[in-house]
């Protein structure tokens, strides 16, 4: 019984610093989330620019009489759903940062900002780990397994007799502390209570069948482990090949406003397929920075499983 006291408060233990490996995950992801929202303002901030320098330039072919009033209209909505994107990832900045010091137990009104900026941190010797079994979680699992096999045994053993064991020491004398006089007397006593078999056995299968459960939801645990593990490696893999995918496009996107710009400058493009590439250019960079986010918390995740 008190093997099995000891392993339940193991498996307790245990638990608890997987809870402990779990909030720091947490932490780092609220932190990643904090970068992202960092990063998109900046990138909303160059895009606001870019739009204010093509609504100026918009205006000055209206007067010269290159451009038609909606054209304007649609440079203006442009520029404001800009605007209100930044306001959005303004607020996602405070969000993020309010999240982070609540996890740091913090009651503070202040905004915190990351002390290096969002990039996807690539580890390709990740792909070659493997689940360990030594990882708190599935021992607390086995430290409870644990626990049931001793109290089965313990219910087996309650079908021998009872033996106790006792002793004493004595001294005698009409003085204090004399030792004139003194004796001692061992002995043992065996027992066993015969009208409790029925109350025996039916612990004993309780225990049991205890014992069974708990195999098996280790085993279970261990299976579903092996197979969360399996497909997080999976999902990094699928992150790391979209990151360079993510990174094309927005080069790609960028060479497309690029010549877009210079020709609508010169009176040379319209105005609808400008604003489609500045819209373009800006999801492609947002889409990257989420990539970015996804592969580097990934990665923090198939770490945690690791360990």
């Amino acid at each position: 019984m008190r093997k099995a006291a000891k392993a339940k408060m193991n498996a307790v233990s245990l638990q608890s610093l997987r809870t402990k490996n779990y909030v720091k995950l947490e932490v780092a992801k609220a932190y990643m989330q904090l970068q992202v929202a960092y990063k998109a303002v900046e990138v909303l901030e160059k895009a606001k620019e870019a739009a204010l320098e093509n609504k100026k330039i918009a205006y000055n072919n209206i007067k010269q009489g290159y451009m038609q009033k909606e054209d304007i209209l649609s440079v203006d909505v442009h520029v404001t759903e800009v605007k209100n994107q930044l306001l959005t990832v303004k607020s996602n900045v405070q969000n993020a940062s309010d999240y982070l010091l609540f996890l740091m137990g913090e009651n503070t009104d202040a905004t915190l900002k990351p002390s290096n900026n969002l990039e996807a941190l690539i580890n390709v010797g990740i792909y070659n780990e493997q689940l360990s079994t030594n990882r708190a979680d599935i021992e607390a699992m086995q430290k409870s397994t644990e626990a049931y096999t001793n109290m089965h045994k313990a219910n087996k053993m309650s079908y021998l007799p009872r033996l106790n064991a006792f002793g004493s020491y004595e001294m005698y004398d009409n003085k204090l502390f004399g030792v004139e006089a003194k004796g001692y007397l061992v002995g043992a006593q065996l027992s066993l209570n015969i009208f409790e078999g029925f109350k025996r056995i039916g612990k004993t299968q309780k225990s049991k069948a205890e014992l069974d459960k708990a195999e098996i939801s280790l085993n279970q645990y261990k299976n579903k482990s092996q197979l969360e593990f399996n497909k997080a490696k999976r999902d990094l893999k699928d992150a790391e090949n979209k990151l360079k995918l993510t990174k094309l496009a927005v080069e790609q996107s960028n060479e497309a406003l690029r010549i877009r710009s210079n020709r609508f400058k010169q009176g040379l493009e319209k105005t609808s397929d400008l604003l489609i590439s500045e819209t373009q250019y800006l999801q492609k960079q947002l889409e990257y920075l989420q990539t970015v986010y996804n592969y580097n918390y990934t990665k923090a995740y198939v770490e945690f499983l690791t360990k």
